[in-house]
């Protein structure tokens, strides 16, 4: 069972390394052009595939996930402070 387990993830990790490989921009690859990188993922199954999952390709900004800002209270908020001191009414100078 444990050997059946593993080819699976050699079959699916070559898969999957092998599509990233076809379908990434040539500039999103790094050390080795896109062919060598696909010759090293068939002829080196699991390895040539976590190989190429680790060092073969290089994150593009728009790759990320967008990052969640903090959520501020009222009180820590400068926009929100700067708002109330706009509609805050000014005192008259003649009431003195």
């Amino acid at each position: 069972m444990a050997r059946v387990l593993f080819v699976l993830v050699a079959i699916g990790v070559t898969v999957y390394a092998a599509i990233d490989c076809l379908r990434s921009n040539d500039d999103e690859v790094r050390a080795l052009p896109k062919p060598l990188w696909l010759l090293l993922i068939v002829l080196l199954p699991l390895l040539g595939g976590l190989v190429w999952v680790f060092f073969g390709r290089q994150d593009s900004p728009g790759n990320q996930p967008p990052r969640r800002l903090r959520t501020l209270g009222p009180d820590d908020d400068p926009d929100f402070l700067r708002s109330l001191d706009l509609r805050r009414p000014k005192p008259d100078d003649g009431d003195k």
